[in-house]
């Protein structure tokens, strides 16, 4: 389960034209078009990559027709949807994220607040969300007044209260006015045993979106770097997109971020845990670089790295995640009257964390789908099957991706191929597996063009010797590698 996501923001560069505006590139209203048109495909990425189920944390009005469709029969995760945001301060730049729906609306006391409430549950939604923005005891107290005046509105009527409270003293605040949901971690201090005790007796859950700081920072710095399921499972034009940052923002943005983006809120979490507080797995999926599906095994990764163990890490994506969807939830536990929605692994999650992208199988909704059956064939999944396949040294699933009568040419030689025909690939590719049994290549940057993927790697025979660079240009015909064009990278497996 991811907690807290936006289908509204599709993960490229122009969705937030707020944090920067690129819109004389791609309009936001064209990228928001973009993403309604793609949203059986982006629920699709979800299951494929083992998300059963996510909460929309706010947006237009056009969100509830998202859980509406994610609800008519489709192949889609359970969704939970949160209106407009409700800001306690007037909201700044937020007329660039409108386009005829407001995604926040500013109360001007809680008086207001609670009305704005009243007209959001008449369309049922699962959660209302707060966007707690004030600063100091004056900024505070409009958000703990603001919160309990929404809880009085919305708890008759079965529906959570979320905040977007970011800083101890707001969040604090949050909780003071009876919030059940925290979305987003406290970035500015570390957790203190009284706001722990207030968030266990709140009964509250605490969202984690760690990843989220990373996402913006490697692509406004122009290093992004993805995972494995990252690249096979995202949609490949929101992938393009984060390698078109503009120079200028690159080099305006290097002396804005810190080079580790997210200490204070991995220690948070973890001492969360460790004092027994509810922590739910989200990422905040839409924003820029926190890529729809798969960018929650990164998040969980993030978890891991914080200092949680395996069974803590599966435990924030499962049972406590499900208490962000609802109040009495009936998913997150293998257990008789709980939703059939589980996976099945090809390796043991409790040993490492990286295990839960090993998905053979999703369960949704009690039908098993295998993630090819989910996600459309592309060039770039093929390509990245055949790299994962190359970085577990699994012969058979690594030919697999390639065509009988394969072509490999070693440039600058383009006249003859080096390697002809899987037979041949079979032999190579089985000695070299045999005599480096630690080898690895990651893709440092990659292009799609048509039928053709272009990516730079860097590669390591020993990781105890320094790595060294290649580039390889896939052609892919009908599903399968027909050509192959490498620089560098044979010959440094030959030397």
């Amino acid at each position: 389960m991811d907690a807290h996501v936006h289908f509204s923001q599709s993960g490229s560069i122009y969705t937030r034209p707020d944090a920067i505006d690129l819109t004389k590139v791609i309009p936001y209203k064209q990228d928001v078009e973009q993403s309604k048109a793609r949203l059986d495909e982006t629920f699709r990425r979800y299951l494929a990559s083992g998300v059963t189920t996510v909460v929309d944390a706010g947006g237009p009005l056009w969100i509830y027709e998202v859980r509406n469709r994610a609800s008519s029969g489709v192949t889609a995760p359970r969704v939970a949807v949160a209106g407009a945001l409700i800001a306690t301060e007037p909201a700044p730049e937020t007329t660039k994220l409108d386009w005829g729906e407001p995604i926040i609306v500013s109360a001007a006391s809680p008086r207001e607040a609670a009305e704005l409430a009243r007209a959001q549950l008449q369309r049922k939604p699962d959660l209302i969300k707060i966007w707690g923005i004030g600063s100091g005891p004056e900024g505070s107290a409009r958000v703990r007044d603001i919160t309990r005046a929404v809880v009085a509105v919305a708890r008759p009527a079965g529906v959570r209260v979320a905040v977007h409270a970011t800083r101890l003293e707001t969040a604090e605040a949050a909780l003071d006015g009876g919030a059940d949901v925290l979305v987003h971690s406290v970035e500015d201090a570390p957790l203190t045993p009284a706001f722990i005790a207030k968030l266990k007796a709140n009964n509250a859950v605490y969202v984690s979106t760690l990843m989220v700081h990373e996402g913006y920072r490697d692509a406004f710095l122009g290093q992004v770097q993805l995972t494995a399921i990252e690249r096979g499972n995202s949609d490949p034009n929101i992938l393009a997109s984060l390698y078109e940052m503009p120079h200028g923002v690159i080099e305006r943005a290097t002396a804005r971020y810190p080079a580790d983006p997210v200490p204070q809120v991995s220690a948070n979490a973890l001492a969360l845990l460790r004092a027994g507080g509810r922590l739910a797995a989200g990422t905040d999926a839409g924003n820029i670089g926190t890529l729809h599906g798969p960018a929650l095994h990164r998040e969980l990764q993030m978890l891991s790295q914080a200092g949680l163990t395996p069974s803590q890490v599966l435990t924030a994506a499962t049972r406590d995640a499900a208490f962000a969807y609802s109040a009495r939830p009936d998913i997150g536990v293998l257990a008789p009257n709980y939703r059939a929605d589980l996976l099945i692994l090809d390796a043991d999650p409790l040993k490492s964390v990286s295990n839960l992208s090993r998905i053979s199988q999703v369960w949704s909704r009690g039908v098993a789908y295998r993630p090819s059956q989910l996600l459309p064939s592309s060039p770039e999944l093929v390509v990245e099957r055949q790299l994962q396949a190359y970085n577990s040294r699994d012969l058979d699933n690594f030919l697999a991706t390639y065509a009988e009568n394969v072509q490999v040419y070693d440039l600058p030689v383009t006249t003859k191929p080096s390697i002809e025909g899987k037979a041949a690939m079979r032999k190579i590719y089985g000695d070299i597996f045999q005599k480096f049994p630690a080898i690895h290549c990651r893709g440092a940057q990659r292009m799609v063009e048509g039928r053709f993927v272009i990516d730079q790697e860097v590669c390591s025979l020993d990781p105890a010797k320094p790595p060294f660079h290649a580039s390889a240009t896939y052609e892919v015909v009908d599903g399968v590698i027909r050509r192959v064009w490498f620089a560098d990278a044979q010959v440094k497996l030959q030397e």
